[in-house]
C-alpha cells in the first residue's frame, strides 16, 4: 500500500502542478496548550499537491462554506438557536456541543509565490497575513522512527519563538506538512516542541479533492501577523477591557504589561510577538 501510494503522487504530480487538486490528504491530531495551560486537541487535515497545500479544519470549512450564503446562514443560525433552547431546557448549557466553529485557521502554501497565507479571526474580524518560506530553515539529523509503517527522519528548526523537532518520511515526495511546515524532501509526519505542543499524523490517503480557496475569502483584511498576536493577547488577557480588536489593530496603543508573560497560563503556538 505504501509503494502504491508513493507511485501514485509520483505519476500524477505534473497533472496536480496544472490543476487545484490534490495529491494526498493526511489527518493531523493537533495539540495546544491554552489559558491555564489546559490542553486544546483537534483534528486538520492537509490537502497537497507538488506546488499547493492547504492545511484546515474539515469541521470549520464545512461551516464557512455554509454562511457563505444568506440562506445557508440563516439556516445555521436556527441550528445554533435550536440546540441553545434544547440546552436550556435541560438545564445546563454545554458551549462544547453548541454547533459553532472551534478552530478558524487555514494555512496556504503556494509554491509558485514561495509564500505562506494564514487566514485567522480576530475577535470577530477575520484577518490574514503572509510570510515567505524562506522564514523556515531545517537542520536535519541522523535519527529514525517509525510512523504510521513510515521509516521517517528527524529535523530541527527555530521557528517564530520556538525550537521544533519534526520527522519526516522520504518515501512520500510530497515536500509539505501540518501548519507552516514545508521544505523538507518528505511530507511530515510528525511536529513537537520540548512542552508537548505538536502535530500528529493519524491518516494518510490519496486525495484528488479540490484544494479550493477560502470561502468568503475578499472579506479578510491584511495586517501583520505581529499585530494580530499582540492584538489577540491583549483582548485575551484583558476580557473586560474597552477596546475591540479592531481598534487594536487600528493603532491603539496596547499595554505592555497586558504582553508579559502570565506565570498562570499557556501562550500561542508562536511566541516571538512580546
Amino acid at each position: 500500500m505504501k509503494k502504491i501510494l508513493a507511485s501514485t503522487i509520483m505519476c500524477f504530480a505534473a497533472m496536480a502542478a496544472m490543476a487545484q487538486t490534490a495529491d494526498i490528504e493526511v489527518s493531523y491530531t493537533t495539540r495546544s496548550l491554552y489559558r491555564n495551560e489546559m490542553e486544546r486537541i483537534n483534528k486538520y487535515h492537509l490537502l497537497a499537491n507538488s506546488t499547493l497545500s492547504k492545511f484546515y479544519s474539515p469541521r470549520s470549512e464545512e461551516i464557512d462554506s455554509l454562511i457563505s450564503t444568506p440562506e445557508g446562514l440563516a439556516a445555521f443560525k436556527k441550528t445554533q438557536e435550536a440546540a441553545l433552547k434544547a440546552m436550556i431546557g435541560q438545564g445546563m448549557i454545554d458551549m462544547k456541543n453548541l454547533p459553532r466553529k472551534k478552530e478558524n485557521v487555514y494555512v496556504i502554501k503556494s509554491v509558485r509565490d514561495s509564500m505562506i497565507t494564514v487566514y485567522d479571526m480576530l475577535d470577530n474580524e477575520p484577518v490574514y497575513y503572509t510570510e515567505p518560506f524562506a522564514e523556515l530553515t531545517w537542520e536535519t539529523g541522523d535519527s529514525t522512527k517509525n510512523i504510521l509503517g513510515y521509516e521517517c527522519i528527524q529535523a530541527q528548526t527555530d521557528y517564530h519563538g520556538r525550537h521544533w523537532t519534526v520527522w519526516f518520511t522520504p518515501e512520500i515526495p510530497v515536500h509539505d506538512g501540518p501548519w507552516k511546515f514545508r521544505g523538507l524532501p518528505g511530507l511530515i509526519l510528525e511536529a513537537t516542541t520540548g512542552d508537548g505542543i505538536g502535530f500528529f499524523a493519524d491518516g494518510i490517503q490519496q486525495s484528488s479533492k479540490d484544494i479550493g480557496s477560502v470561502y468568503d475569502a475578499e472579506k479578510y483584511e491584511r495586517y501583520n501577523r505581529k499585530d494580530i498576536l499582540r492584538a489577540r493577547r491583549a483582548v485575551i488577557d484583558n476580557p473586560k477591557g474597552t477596546l475591540t480588536a479592531k481598534g487594536l489593530l487600528d493603532g491603539v496603543e496596547i499595554d505592555p504589561d497586558l504582553l508579559k508573560p502570565k506565570s498562570d497560563g499557556g501562550d500561542f503556538i508562536e511566541t516571538d510577538y512580546r
